[in-house]
C-alpha cells in the first residue's frame, strides 16, 4: 500500500481556511464598524437637529413669555385707566351735585322759613333756622321729603324765641341725603346762609 502524506495538503487547506475566515472576519468587522459609524453619524445629526429644535423652542418660549408680559402690562395699564375713568365719571356726575343740593334746598324752603345754618352731618345735612309757626316747619319738612335728593327729615329741637319783637319758632332739623348724593356733600359742608323763597 502506498502511503500518501496528506499533512502538507491539510496544512495548506487549513491555512487557506484561516485566511478565508480572517478575510470574512475582517470584512465583517469593517461592515460592523461602518454600520456603527453610520449609526453614530446619524445619531449625531439627530442630536444636533434636536438641539436646534430645543434652542428654537426656547427662543420661541422666551418671545411668548415676553409677549405675555407685555399683555399683562397692557392689562394692568387698562385696569388702571378704567379705574381712573370711573373716578373721572364719578367726579363729573357729582360735579353739579352741590349746586343741585343747595338749589333743591332753596326751593324747599317756604317764604315763612329762614335758614341760619346749613352744615354737613353724619348722613346728610343739619339745618338750623326759624319760622313763624309750626305749620311752616311742617311744610318745610314735607317739601324736603318730596324732593329727589333728601329723605327722612328729622326735627330735633323746636323752641320759641323773640326776634325783632316777634315770637318765632327756632328749629334744628336733620335730613338724610339720598344714596349717591352723599359723595359730594363735603364741598358745601359747614356753609352758612339764610334763604327765603
Amino acid at each position: 500500500m502506498i502511503r500518501v502524506n496528506l499533512l502538507p495538503y491539510r496544512e495548506v487547506r487549513h491555512k487557506a481556511q484561516i485566511r478565508r475566515d480572517g478575510i470574512g472576519a475582517g470584512l465583517f468587522l469593517v461592515l460592523v464598524v461602518g454600520l456603527l459609524g453610520a449609526a453614530y453619524l446619524h445619531m449625531q445629526r439627530e442630536e444636533e437637529r434636536q438641539r436646534q429644535r430645543v434652542e428654537y423652542m426656547e427662543t420661541a418660549m422666551q418671545k411668548i413669555n415676553d409677549q405675555l408680559q407685555e399683555v399683562q402690562d397692557i392689562k394692568e395699564q387698562r385696569k388702571q385707566l378704567l379705574q381712573k375713568l370711573e373716578v373721572v365719571e364719578e367726579l363729573q356726575d357729582g360735579r353739579s351735585l352741590p349746586v343741585d343740593l343747595l338749589q333743591t334746598l332753596g326751593q324747599a324752603v317756604p317764604k315763612e322759613v329762614s335758614l341760619n345754618t346749613v352744615a354737613q352731618g353724619d348722613n346728610g345735612l343739619d339745618l338750623k333756622g326759624s319760622a313763624r309757626s309750626n305749620s311752616d316747619i311742617s311744610s318745610f319738612m314735607r317739601r324736603l321729603e318730596a324732593s329727589p335728593l333728601y329723605r327722612d327729615p328729622d326735627l330735633k329741637v323746636i323752641t320759641n324765641e323773640q326776634q325783632n319783637g316777634q315770637t318765632v319758632k327756632s328749629f334744628e332739623l336733620a335730613v338724610t341725603l339720598v344714596k349717591g348724593a352723599q359723595a359730594e356733600t363735603g364741598s358745601e359742608a359747614d356753609s352758612t346762609g339764610s334763604g327765603e323763597g
